[in-house]
């Protein structure tokens, strides 16, 4: 009896001191983490270091808590967890377009005479007719975006034909590239172009041969000078047309986006969104570098300066933007080997430079210097290798800053400077989308040559070179509208998206679906600074991803650019949504 009695109390005793160890170690563990909400039953393409697959993905305070199988996921569920089932669906982080132009897009888009870059001369002037007709007289008449491959038709824009529409409306059209403009007389008397008004540098006002008057077309700078004349929109205007392009870009999955030229106007409109409504995407800012586009160079400057005050957590300042060239149909892309003679230029000429090569590297090397990454438009390859040049310039006299500079468009580039950009560690931006077979070929190829001109845009190149490729849409020059899709299946195709035509574009430098993914995604994440913050779905990150219509792995690529984004999600926040998913809640 004593031995059975004590063998009890041993017992008690020792189920008591685990009790409380238990109990110990309960209380210092933290208590588990419950998901704000849940997105499961899903395929879930988390471009990760693998580019792995998951089910589902918990979220916390706007960050992904968790990434991984459905049964991973569910221990993250609690009493208040929002659950959304996918239904299969996939999911992918948010699109990164790194070269846009929101303000001028959406006010071009909702302000002005817009029309498509698709139509011919006879149907562009009606509907400039038809905008005048609703303008009051001496109104400005603004819009665009005519084609510049109508330069080289037989009927070219003049101001002739803009003047037997209006002589009662100034007006000044855009071209699709957003580099030229087209004007009646009336706009250039309004801005004071005349017999003797010289070129400013890097542009040209094109004239006559014969008379030597303004034909009514201006090149780049020319059409620059004369947009920063045109009058204001007002503050709550430019605002206004700034969010509605962010709603815009949310519906088709791009949760992150850099303003390619950042003047004043823009600045300010996404300062005011941010601190009175919050910014639904991320923003980055490419501030102005004397450019036309600015009101003058002393305002530059002022934002530089002044560049952290607008930062937040969703607006990020810290880069700034350099125009070096231009385009090269209208001959202002600066090139290694001559164009083909024509439009007045003889047998030797290879476009020209905005800027001088030494002031170019001294502003290059002092904007790295104030911690600020370049974007340098070099459509050329001349212009690419002037640029690379200049980034070499303030390596070797700022040391490495590891600033991810940028060569924007990237168009043309010499094999021998491809392995700079790994070298310097500059990333190469592909922009616009138009990686085939389009209208502008025959003209492009009557000044570049056929050989040269299929020759663009040479992905495949500059991955296999290091080269960290990412993409922008330049919306509202060249492409119709800010989708990426069509763009990122012709990144694979090298064939129009948008037609069932077998041509392609130097189909050598296609790429994979899984590296455009990558293009468009974390690498776009790591030329906004922001590719330990999002980019790819891991847990810690920002909850930035879409959901899509269909498995854009498992269809033919010729219908990813058909793609249409079902849920946008920013930092948790559902930002879009087109069509139910069912599931126990909505977050």
């Amino acid at each position: 009896m004593t031995g059975v009695s004590a063998g009890r109390t041993v017992t008690t005793a020792t189920c008591l001191l685990l009790g409380l160890l238990a109990l110990a170690a309960c209380q210092e563990r933290p208590p588990r983490e419950l998901a704000d909400s849940i997105y499961h039953n899903g395929r879930v393409y988390t471009v990760d270091p693998e580019d792995s697959w998951a089910q589902a993905i918990a979220v916390k305070n706007g960050r992904l808590l968790a990434v991984g199988s459905d049964q991973h996921v569910a221990q993250f569920r609690g009493g208040q967890t929002v659950d959304v089932d996918l239904q299969g669906r996939m999911v992918m982080p948010g699109i990164h377009d790194m070269h846009l132009h929101p303000l001028k897009g959406s006010i071009k888009k909702h302000y002005e005479c817009s029309f498509s870059s698709a139509l011919g001369m006879d149907d562009i002037l009606q509907a400039v007719a038809d905008c005048a007709a609703q303008l009051e007289p001496g109104q400005w008449l603004r819009g665009g975006q005519w084609p510049s491959h109508l330069l080289k038709s037989e009927r070219p824009p003049t101001r002739q034909l803009l003047d037997a529409i209006t002589i009662e409306h100034p007006v000044f059209l855009l071209d699709w590239a957003v580099h030229n403009a087209w004007v009646n007389s009336h706009a250039l008397e309004r801005l004071g172009i005349g017999p003797a008004t010289a070129n400013p540098q890097g542009g040209e006002i094109q004239r006559d041969p014969n008379s030597g008057l303004a034909t009514g077309v201006l090149f780049d700078n020319a059409a620059y000078d004369a947009m920063a004349r045109l009058p204001a929109y007002s503050p709550e205007q430019n605002a206004a047309a700034a969010a509605l392009a962010i709603d815009e870009f949310l519906s088709l999955g791009i949760t992150a986006f850099k303003d390619a030229m950042t003047t004043s106007d823009a600045l300010t409109a996404y300062r005011t969104i941010d601190r009175e409504a919050g910014l639904k995407a991320r923003v980055h800012t490419s501030l102005a570098w004397k450019s036309s586009w600015s009101t003058s160079h002393e305002e530059e400057l002022a934002n530089i300066e002044a560049r952290a005050t607008y930062a937040s957590s969703m607006l990020r300042t810290e880069f700034a933007k350099i125009m070096l060239d231009g385009v090269p149909l209208t001959r202002t892309s600066a090139l290694l080997a001559p164009y083909l003679p024509g439009d007045g230029h003889g047998e030797d000429f290879r476009g020209e430079l905005m800027f001088d090569v030494d002031e170019l590297n001294g502003d290059v090397a002092w904007l790295d210097a104030q911690g600020l990454t370049i974007k340098i438009h070099a459509t050329g390859d001349r212009s690419a290798r002037v640029a690379l040049d200049a980034i070499e310039y303030a390596r070797r006299n700022n040391g490495d800053s590891g600033l991810l500079h940028e060569i924007s468009h990237a168009q043309f580039i010499d094999a021998a400077d491809l392995p700079r950009f790994r070298d310097l560690g500059v990333a190469a931006e592909m922009c616009p989308i138009l990686w085939y077979p389009t209208a502008s070929d025959d003209a492009r190829a009557a000044v570049l040559g056929a050989e040269r001109a299929g020759q663009m845009w040479p992905m495949r190149s500059l991955i296999d070179s290091g080269a960290l490729v990412f993409y922008g849409s330049d919306w509202p020059a060249v492409v119709p509208n800010p989708n990426p899709w069509p763009g990122i299946e012709a990144m694979v195709t090298r064939r129009n998206p948008y037609t069932d035509a077998a041509a392609s574009q130097w189909p050598e430098q296609a790429i994979s679906l899984a590296e455009a993914v990558r293009v468009v995604t974390i690498n776009g994440a790591a030329a906004g600074k922001s590719w330990s913050e999002t980019g790819s779905l891991e847990a810690g990150k920002a909850a930035d991803f879409i959901v899509l219509d269909r498995n854009i792995f498992e269809v033919p690529i010729e219908q990813v650019g058909d793609t249409r984004v079902l849920l946008t999600v920013v930092g948790g926040a559902v930002r879009h949504r087109s069509g139910a998913l069912a599931g126990e809640g909505s977050p």
